[in-house]
This record gives structure tokens, C-alpha cells and sequence, in this order.
């Protein structure tokens, strides 16, 4: 920039720098509100850039380290590796999966019937009983069946009893004929031939209608899926080209502060999201392995949901109630196949022990979490952040209550890098306007 700039009236218009900034943060907000309405194209697409972002120190590595590994074979090889990884995991995990799933799809009005048993028994409390009843209207409005009968045969009992009008003959002559013209307006004039007919073209349309919504979400995942494979493969390939077209896109006067900047930040969110998936995937595995030798039932898939939900930090805290919770519900329903957390009193009765129900579940957790903490965190992740835990929490919350699971997952890179700049740039002008003077880098 000049030292004697050009007068206000001798200037032209795109010449503010303040109208500068404006038209620039319009053009963003415009890019991301079609980003949003164009989402079918643009979320596979950072997805795919995502993932050549999180793999490319693979790439990189088997360039460096592997004779002769170009760039192209290094994508080729790790696309086979987790092409193969993939196949192998889905052969020994689905088939478990699925049938848990199903097991529990299957089962779960039984279990819920079997707890509000245990719960609404003579012997328990009454506050107990009376809070369990009170449950009944919230199980109905999330659709289960028994709760919502339940429901209808209590209001029914409730209601009182409507006399019927007294009359010569027992019926009411009158109502009698307004129900025959009603049911006369109502049938078609065609007969039963039209009513079937009008049946049958129902009937088609909503079959059409259910295999079409059908077809449609398999096709939009199957293009999803490929959209982003191919997106992932072509930036892997062109990873350098695409870094050197956004350092071009940097003002020649601004790179000596900017580089910098973005290169610290990179480490920061590239160390915590490689290294929150790879302890999810091995929190995830301990879970689902600890739960599934203790007895907690669905415990492959209850794992595989506490390790996806690691990602976040303290998410997986929902974890250990839902294992008691599925673990109490199984053995109020089924306890003859309780095992270990069944014993047989005096009388012959069988009997659940209570403390084995809190104690083992708990154990897999306090492992699983030690591991976390203490060895999987400081090793693969390190200090990657520089956040304080209490900070890390409270990113989360607020993450959480602007964006939800969206917010939550971005909330702990987005603080890091806030920091970065808070620290690098916004301090030392904080300093430097309040006349202290600037700290040493």
C-alpha cells in the first residue's frame, strides 16, 4: 500500500478497503448457503477431500520409505488395503451385528414389558410403581405397541359409561337412518366392483409408492458412496497441486504470517482427528469385546455405537448406563439365562445379584477409559490440541447446543485453531494497542 493514499474523492469504489471485506464475506456466506442447497454434490465432496486429507501422511510415508512408490501406486495400494480391510471386517462383524440388531428389534416390548413388571410388583415402592405408570403416555408416543394399549384400555376404563337413549324398541330410529345415508353417500356408485377397484389402484400406489422411496435411498447412498470414492482418489492424486493452488491463492505480503499460521493449525486438526479415530476404533474394540465376555447383551453392537460416539470427547460416557440398563432389562425378562448374575435362594427361587449387574459392566468401562486416558491418548494424540480439559468440555456443550452432533465434532478443532490465532495474532494487537509491549516469540 501507498504512504499517501489516494484522496476519498479521487477514489474509485471497489478502492475501500471496508467495502472490500464486505463484498469477500458476502461472496463466502453466498458459496456456503449453495454448498447447502446443493448438498447432494457438495457433501460427497468434502467427504471425499476429507478423506484424501486424513490419509494423505499414508501416501506420503509410502512415497518416502517404499522403493520405487510413486504417488500413483501408493493410492492404488492403499485403496486395495482398505478396499480388503473393509471386506474382512464386514464378513466377520455384519453377520454378529445383524442379528443382534435383529434380536433386539425382536425382543425389546418384552423387555420393557418384563421391567414394568418387576417395577409395578406389590413389593416395590409406591413411588416407584407411580413413576413407572406415569411412563406409559411417553412409550406410546414413541410407538410402542404394549405401552399404547395399555394406554387406550386404561382411558377406556376411565370413561364413563354413555347410557343409550331410551326408546320404544331399544334403538334410536332416528341415528339408525342418519348412519344408513351416511354409509349410502359414502359407496361408490359402481358397486362392490368400484369399491375393489378403487382398493386394488390404492393398494398398487402405495406398493409403488414404498418401492420407489426404496430404490431412491439405495441409489442416493450408492451415489454418495461413489461420488466420494472417486472425489477421495482424485485429490489424493493431485494432493500437492491442489496445496499449491490454495498457497497461490495467499497475498505475497501476507505469506511470511499466514504460512505459519495454517501450518500450526494443520498439525493441530490433522493430530486430534486421525488420532480420535484411530482411539475410537481401539476404544471401540475393547467395548465391544469386554461387554460381549461379561454378558451384556447386544454388547458387539452397544461397543461398536460407544466407540463411534469416542470421537467426541465424553460422549462415551453414555456408554456404562446403557450397558446396565440393556443388562438389568435382560435379566428381568430372561433370568434363566442370566449365569453369573443369577443365583438360587433357599426357597428355589431365582434371584439377581444386583452388584455383579453394576460391578462387571463397570469394570470394562474403567478399563476401557484407563486405556484411553492414560495410554491410547498420550501416545497416538500427545498434547495435539494444547486445551485444557475443562476448555475441551465446554467446546463441546457449546458446539453441541449451535450445530448438535455436527457442532460437537468440529467444536475441538475449531477452539485449537481459535486459540492459534488468538495467541499468534489478536494478543500481541491487544498489546501493542494497550502500549505493553509484544511477547517474544
Amino acid at each position: 500500500m501507498p504512504d499517501d493514499p489516494k484522496p476519498i474523492a479521487e477514489r474509485r469504489i471497489w478502492e475501500f478497503q471496508a467495502l472490500r471485506d464486505m463484498l469477500v464475506i458476502a461472496g463466502i456466506l453466498g458459496l456456503l448457503w449453495l454448498g447447502a442447497r446443493l448438498s447432494f454434490i457438495t457433501a460427497p465432496l468434502l467427504a471425499g477431500l476429507g478423506l484424501a486429507y486424513l490419509f494423505e501422511p499414508v501416501i506420503a510415508w509410502l512415497c518416502a520409505r517404499v522403493p520405487r512408490m510413486t504417488r500413483l501406486r501408493s493410492v492404488l495400494a492403499l485403496v486395495a488395503g482398505v478396499a480388503v480391510t473393509g471386506a474382512l471386517m464386514l464378513a466377520l462383524i455384519v453377520p454378529p451385528l445383524v442379528r443382534q440388531i435383529a434380536s433386539l428389534a425382536e425382543n425389546h416390548e418384552r423387555y420393557l414389558t418384563s421391567a414394568r413388571t418387576w417395577a409395578t410388583a406389590e413389593q416395590r415402592p409406591v413411588w416407584l410403581r407411580e413413576r413407572v405408570v406415569q411412563l406409559d403416555p411417553l412409550l406410546a408416543q414413541l410407538g410402542f405397541a404394549k405401552a399404547k394399549a395399555r394406554l387406550e384400555a386404561a382411558e377406556a376404563e376411565a370413561a364413563p359409561a354413555q347410557a343409550a337413549p331410551a326408546t320404544a324398541g331399544g334403538l334410536d330410529e332416528a341415528r339408525v337412518r342418519a348412519l344408513v345415508r351416511e354409509e349410502l353417500a359414502g359407496r361408490p356408485s359402481g358397486g362392490d366392483g368400484g369399491d375393489l377397484a378403487s382398493r386394488v389402484q390404492t393398494a398398487v400406489k402405495a406398493v409403488a409408492s414404498g418401492v420407489a422411496a426404496v430404490v431412491g435411498s439405495i441409489f442416493s447412498v450408492v451415489l454418495f458412496v461413489v461420488l466420494t470414492a472417486i472425489t477421495a482418489v482424485a485429490c489424493m492424486l493431485r494432493w500437492p497441486e491442489l496445496l499449491q493452488f490454495g498457497g497461490s491463492l495467499i497475498p505475497d505480503h501476507l505469506r511470511g504470517r499466514v504460512l505459519p499460521l495454517i501450518g500450526r493449525m494443520d498439525a493441530t486438526v490433522s493430530s486430534f482427528i486421525r488420532g480420535r479415530l484411530t482411539v475410537a476404533a481401539i476404544v471401540g474394540c475393547i467395548y465391544a469385546t469386554g461387554w460381549t465376555i461379561v454378558g451384556v447383551p447386544y454388547g458387539l453392537v452397544l461397543g461398536l455405537v460407544v466407540g463411534a460416539c469416542s470421537v467426541v470427547p465424553y460422549l462415551a460416557a453414555i456408554g456404562l448406563p446403557a450397558a446396565w440398563g440393556l443388562l438389568a432389562l435382560s435379566l428381568m425378562a430372561h433370568p434363566e439365562q442370566g449365569g453369573w448374575y443369577v443365583s438360587t435362594g433357599a426357597d428355589g427361587a431365582l434371584a439377581i445379584t444386583w452388584w455383579m449387574v453394576l460391578v462387571l459392566p463397570w469394570s470394562i468401562n474403567f478399563i476401557a477409559q484407563s486405556m484411553e486416558d492414560y495410554v491410547l491418548n498420550p501416545l497416538i494424540q500427545g498434547k495435539a490440541t494444547e486445551l485444557h480439559p475443562v476448555l475441551i468440555m465446554l467446546a463441546v456443550l457449546a458446539g453441541g447446543s449451535l450445530a448438535g452432533l455436527y457442532g460437537m465434532l468440529l467444536a475441538v478443532p475449531v477452539a485449537a485453531c481459535l486459540k492459534i490465532l488468538m495467541v499468534a495474532e489478536v494478543m500481541p494487537r491487544l498489546r501493542r494497542w494497550a502500549g505493553a509491549e509484544a511477547p517474544q516469540a
